[in-house]
């Protein structure tokens, strides 16, 4: 396999999936792509992802672009790491398909985040301040919601690490290396889940 993804290997959208990547113990060849260069929109690139966007997964002659996608894949590719995404309940008495769906619907809450924390940077002189006001303002609340949720459970999406905690885990990293205030200071099990998720082998190994 081959992940064509940002040159910084800890942007957002290409951490989780390398995060995800280590946990399934996935061996893969890592194409970092400068798009400050434009080599996303060069032929041989396009040849991959005729969107020109990254990440990209190819494995074999399937490539796979948009980064929810390739986590969901990354889960059905190696189930031997149900951790990833449950093959059976996670919940007791639930079924494999809600629990997958839970995953999900957590995976998708960790995009809406991102979306917050990219209007709240801005972009130099484009930089709205209303907007970026109103952005940090829905992210206070999206650690909020997920501050209620981890007081009643350990990870995510339940009492197991999952896909859902690969994704957020990879936003909240990103926000607390980007913004001025650290957002779980006010939410102490947002920052024990955080403790948790980053001391895991897996981890460590997509920090390097």
């Amino acid at each position: 396999m081959k992940l064509y993804g940002h040159k910084n290997k800890r942007s957002f959208n290409t951490l989780k999936i390398r995060l995800a990547l280590a946990e399934a113990g996935a061996a893969y060849e890592y194409v970092p792509v400068d798009l400050d260069a434009g080599e996303n929109k060069r032929p041989e690139f396009l040849r991959v992802n005729p969107h020109g966007k990254i990440p990209v997964l190819v494995d074999g002659d399937f490539a796979l672009p948009e980064s929810n996608a390739i986590l969901w894949y990354v889960g059905e590719r190696f189930p031997d790491a149900r951790l990833l995404l449950p093959a059976e309940g996670l919940d007791a008495g639930a079924p494999a398909s809600q629990s997958r769906a839970r995953t999900l619907q957590w995976i998708e809450f960790a995009a809406s985040i991102y979306s917050y924390y990219t209007d709240a940077l801005g972009d130099g002189d484009q930089r709205n301040p209303a907007l970026a006001e109103a952005a940090l303002g829905r992210m206070a609340r999206s650690v909020g919601v997920l501050e209620t949720v981890l007081a009643t459970r350990e990870w995510v999406a339940g009492p197991a690490y999952s896909l859902a905690d690969v994704a957020n885990v990879s936003i909240l990293f990103a926000l607390k290396r980007k913004l001025l205030a650290d957002p779980t200071s006010a939410a102490p099990h947002v920052a024990a889940w955080y403790d948790r998720a980053t001391a895991r082998a897996s981890w460590k190994s997509a920090m390097g």
